[in-house]
């Protein structure tokens, strides 16, 4: 009987060891995740503030295309791990940009690309109408 017990007790610290791997890779995991969404909310708010900067330029009287000025930002601003798209968006009294963005991905979380979009009204100059 206490051959029996001495044996238990080395196959249960054997699989205490695989437990506690088991839980640190799970936790390590779970924690890139975590980041990996930070990281995602973060880069979506300097997308949307550096949109809403160029759509607010383009809706001034006579302005060019903004579409530069916002690309611009977007490197600056961006880690060089994240990807977009940019498509100018011009209708009857609009302006603005839609953003596709892809960000990096760790862990568990497969995030998709988020869309941001931005319309501002354009002002005239009196006498156009």
């Amino acid at each position: 009987m206490k051959r029996w017990t001495e044996s238990s007790l080395s196959e249960s610290s054997g699989n205490a060891v695989v437990g506690a791997i088991a839980n640190i890779s799970f936790a390590t995991l779970i924690t890139l995740s975590i980041l990996s969404l930070s990281l995602s909310a973060f880069n979506t708010l300097l997308i949307r503030d550096a949109a809403i900067d160029a759509a607010a330029r383009a809706a001034l009287p006579q302005s060019t295309s903004q579409q530069p000025y916002l690309m611009r930002l977007l490197d600056q601003r961006l880690p060089l791990l994240a990807k977009f798209e940019v498509k100018e968006l011009d209708g009857k009294g609009v302006t603005g940009f839609r953003i596709k963005s892809y960000n990096p991905v760790l862990g568990f979380v497969q995030v998709t690309p988020s869309v941001t979009e931005v319309l501002v009204a354009k002002e005239q100059l009196p006498g156009q109408r």
